[in-house]
C-alpha cells in the first residue's frame, strides 16, 4: 500500500469526521456538473470546495452574497448588451459599404450554380499546395480584395494595415479601441461572477451536513490534517473571496490561493478588519480520489484495508452462477460473511434510503440463499450484511425492523443492515 493511502486511513479509523466526510457519497463529497435536464449526465470533478459561508450560522451570508452575485449579474449584461449595439451597426455598415456587391454575387452564385465552389474545395483536397492560389483567384473574382493581392502573405499584411488605428478609420479608432476594451472587461467580469455564482451554489454538502459528531471547528481542523498529510492539495483553480460587512464590491477577488485551511479563518478585510467570506477550491491526492471514484466508492476499500490490517481471511468481488457478485465473503471458523457494500447520496429524504436499503438487502438475502446451495457452503453459518455509509442509525433501524416484523423472507439466523461501525466490532 503507498504511503499516501497509509496515512490516509490511519486518519479515516482514528478521527470520526474524516469518516463522516469520506462516507459521503462521491457525488456529496465532490463537486459535481450535471449535463442536459432529461437524464442528465453527471460529472464529478476532483475538486473540494472549503467555505464559512456554508456554515449553518452563516444562512444570511450565502444569502447576501447570492443577493449580491445576481445584481451584479443583471448590471454586467446590461453594460455588454450596450457595447454590443454599439459595434452592430458599425460593423454592417463597414460591411454594407465595402463587400455588399461581393456577397451579392457569392449567394448568387451559391443559389444558382455552386459547382464551381464545390470543384474548389476538391481542387484543395487534392492539391493543397494550390490552396493560396485557389482561395486569392475567388477572393479576387468576387471583389473582397484587388488584383493587386497575389498571396495570402499579402492578404495578411493588408489587414494588418487596415486595423492600425486612425481617425479616418470607421472600425479601429479611439472611440471603437475604448468600447471594445471595455466589453472585454465586462466578459471577464461576468465570467468571474458566474464562477463565483458556480461555488455558492455548489452540490457539495462538506459543512451543511453535519451530524452530532461534526461541528465546523472539527471540520476545518480536519481538513487541516488532511492538507498537513498530502491527502488534500491546492487547486489550481481560483478562489474566491468577500467581504459582505462592507458595501458590494468594496473588497471581492479572484486569485490563487495557497493556504493550510487551518489559517482560512485569518482572511481579514483590509478595510473592516472582519473575516472575509470565502470559497476556496483543494484536490485530493490522486490516489484517493480513484478509491472515492471507484465502482463501489469509498467504503469497500475502507473494508478491506481493516481486513487486511486485522489478518482476516476474505475475498472480495466472488462470482457465483455468472449473474451473483458477492462484494466480500468473510470467512470465519463456522460460519460465512456475505457483505454487500452500498454508498448512498445521504442528502436526500429518509424514505427513500429506507425503501434503497430494503430493495438492495431483499436482493442480497435471494443471492445469498442460492449461494448457500452450494456444497462448498453447505456446512457453514451464512450470515449475509449490507454495510452501507448511513450515518443516521434511526434509519438502519426502521429498515431492520421492517424486516423482523415480515422475517418470513429471511432464512437465515443472523443478518444485518450496518454502518462503518460493525467493521470496528
Amino acid at each position: 500500500m503507498s504511503l499516501i493511502k497509509q496515512k490516509f486511513f490511519h486518519l479515516f479509523w482514528n478521527n470520526k469526521s474524516c469518516q463522516n466526510l469520506f462516507l459521503l457519497s462521491k457525488e456529496e463529497l465532490l463537486e459535481s456538473i450535471k449535463i442536459g435536464d432529461n437524464k442528465p449526465f453527471v460529472y464529478t470533478t476532483n475538486r473540494i470546495i472549503v467555505s464559512n459561508v456554508q456554515e449553518a450560522s452563516n444562512q444570511e451570508v450565502k444569502e447576501t452574497i447570492e443577493n449580491r452575485s445576481n445584481i451584479y449579474n443583471l448590471e454586467l449584461d446590461n453594460s455588454l448588451q450596450s457595447k454590443i449595439e454599439y459595434f452592430t451597426p458599425l460593423f454592417n455598415n463597414f460591411l454594407d459599404s465595402n463587400f455588399k456587391k461581393s456577397f451579392d454575387r457569392l449567394s448568387e452564385d451559391i443559389k444558382n450554380d455552386s459547382s464551381k465552389l464545390v470543384k474548389d474545395i476538391f481542387r484543395i483536397v487534392f492539391a493543397p499546395e494550390k490552396f493560396d492560389q485557389i482561395v486569392i483567384k475567388r477572393l479576387q473574382e468576387y471583389g473582397f480584395i484587388g488584383k493587386n493581392i497575389n498571396s495570402l502573405k499579402e492578404l495578411e499584411d493588408k489587414i494588418n494595415t487596415s486595423l492600425i488605428p486612425s481617425k479616418n478609420n470607421e472600425l479601429i479608432n479611439e472611440d471603437t479601441i475604448k468600447t471594445f476594451l471595455d466589453a472585454l472587461k465586462y466578459i471577464k467580469e461576468l465570467y468571474v461572477n458566474q464562477s463565483f455564482k458556480s461555488l455558492y451554489a455548489t452540490n457539495q454538502v462538506l459543512i451543511n451536513t453535519l451530524n452530532s459528531d461534526d461541528n465546523f471547528e472539527s471540520r476545518i481542523t480536519l481538513f487541516g490534517n488532511l492538507y498537513d498529510s498530502k491527502i488534500i492539495v491546492p487547486s489550481e483553480d481560483d478562489a474566491f473571496i468577500e467581504c459582505i460587512n462592507c458595501d458590494k464590491l468594496t473588497y471581492k477577488g479572484v486569485f490563487q490561493l495557497r493556504l493550510n485551511p487551518k489559517k482560512l479563518k485569518d482572511l481579514k478585510c483590509p478595510v473592516c478588519k472582519n473575516e472575509l467570506s470565502y470559497f476556496v477550491p483543494y484536490e485530493l491526492d490522486e490516489n484517493i480520489y480513484h478509491l472515492v471514484k471507484s465502482h463501489d466508492g469509498l467504503l469497500i476499500h475502507a473494508l478491506e484495508n481493516n481486513f487486511r490490517k486485522n489478518n482476516r481471511n476474505f475475498d472480495l468481488n466472488k462470482k457465483f452462477f455468472n449473474d451473483i457478485e458477492i462484494d466480500c465473503i468473510l470467512y470465519e471458523t463456522n460460519r460465512i460473511f456475505f457483505i454487500e457494500v452500498k454508498m448512498y447520496k445521504q442528502n436526500t429524504t429518509k424514505r427513500k434510503l429506507v425503501s434503497k436499503l430494503k430493495e438492495h438487502f431483499i436482493k442480497l438475502i435471494k443471492d445469498a440463499e442460492r449461494v448457500s446451495s452450494i456444497e462448498d457452503y453447505k456446512n457453514f453459518e451464512i450470515i449475509p450484511i449490507l454495510l452501507t455509509n448511513i450515518i443516521d442509525i434511526n434509519i438502519l433501524n426502521e429498515t431492520k425492523t421492517f424486516f423482523v416484523d415480515n422475517c418470513t423472507e429471511i432464512n437465515f439466523n443472523q443478518w444485518g443492515i450496518v454502518n462503518i461501525d460493525w467493521i470496528n466490532n
